[in-house]
C-alpha cells in the first residue's frame, strides 16, 4: 500500500512580523543572498551556521508559509539540531536549527479526522504565531 502525505499551510494574522520580531529580539539581515551554504563552519559543533540562524530568524511569517508550500524549506531530518532545511537558488541544502523549526512551524496535532469511507485522514496542528497546518494522508 503507498501513503502520501500532503501538508498545506496558511497564515492567520500579520504576515510582516518575523520570528525576531514576535521575540523581541533585534532586527538583523534578511538578505537570503548572504546564505552560506556551510551549514557547520566550526568542526565539532552541531548547530548550524549561526550567521544562517539570524537571516531566517528575519524572514517574514509570508515568506516562512509561503516557501513551506511551495517545499523550498522541507523536512528534512538531519540530527536532533536539524529537522528542515531551506533549498537555495543553487539546489544546496541550508540547515534550519530545531530553535527556529520548534517556534515556527506547527508540530503538535490538535486533531485528526477521517470520514466514513474515505481512503484520507486529515490532522490539523495547532498554530504557531498565526502559521497554521493541515496534513492529508492519503492510502
Amino acid at each position: 500500500m503507498v501513503f502520501s502525505v500532503t501538508s498545506v499551510y496558511s497564515l492567520d494574522g500579520d504576515g510582516t512580523k518575523t520570528l525576531n520580531t514576535l521575540t523581541n529580539m533585534p532586527a538583523g539581515s534578511s538578505d537570503l543572498s548572504s546564505l552560506s551554504s556551510v551549514n557547520y563552519p566550526t568542526e565539532g559543533v552541531s548547530v548550524p551556521n549561526t550567521a544562517n540562524q539570524s537571516v531566517f530568524k528575519n524572514q517574514p511569517l509570508s515568506w516562512w508559509v509561503s516557501s513551506l508550500n511551495s517545499g523550498v524549506v522541507k523536512y528534512t531530518p538531519v540530527s536532533s539540531d536539524v529537522n528542515w532545511s531551506y533549498t537555495d537558488s543553487n539546489t544546496k541544502a541550508i540547515h534550519i536549527s530545531m530553535e527556529i523549526s520548534n517556534l515556527l512551524i506547527p508540530n503538535k496535532s490538535s486533531n485528526t479526522s477521517r470520514a466514513p469511507g474515505s481512503t484520507s485522514a486529515v490532522t490539523t496542528f495547532e498554530p504557531k504565531f498565526g502559521i497554521n497546518r493541515v496534513d492529508t494522508l492519503t492510502m
